[in-house]
């Protein structure tokens, strides 16, 4: 199975999602931005790392939100805080920075989509 963490990351009120690259898998749909974690490496320094990497953005991660499992893959969900950076599209097409009540209206990953849910409830 593969363990991948993702941050739901807020910054004056917002939260951002990212469009991932045309050419990877699931191409154009929208996330919450992460990736799959190292050996031996934990869930919030996996978010902290991925930010870095993909988005050149630097994030306090704050807590656990939720955990979501399909039969290959498990997604931990963390709520972050935005800290520093200025974003770089290096991974993703785009990204955005949305209030919660419009995280239904892009084309979100389908295990993103259970969480924005989760995130208006």
């Amino acid at each position: 199975m593969i363990n991948v963490a993702a941050g739901i990351i807020e910054k004056d009120g917002k939260i951002l999602i990212a469009q991932r690259r045309r050419d990877d898998s699931f191409g154009l749909k929208w996330e919450f931005p992460g990736g799959t974690l190292l050996n031996d490496e934990c869930e919030e320094d996996c978010i902290v790392r991925e930010l870095m990497e993909e988005l050149g953005i630097v994030v306090e991660v704050v807590r656990h939100f939720y955990s979501y499992s399909e039969p290959s893959i498990k997604v931990h969900y963390y709520i972050a805080r935005y800290l520093s950076g200025e974003i770089k599209l290096i991974d993703h097409e785009q990204v955005k920075w949305i209030n919660r009540n419009e995280l239904l209206d892009y084309d979100l990953l389908s295990g993103d989509s259970i969480i924005a849910r989760k995130l208006l409830s």
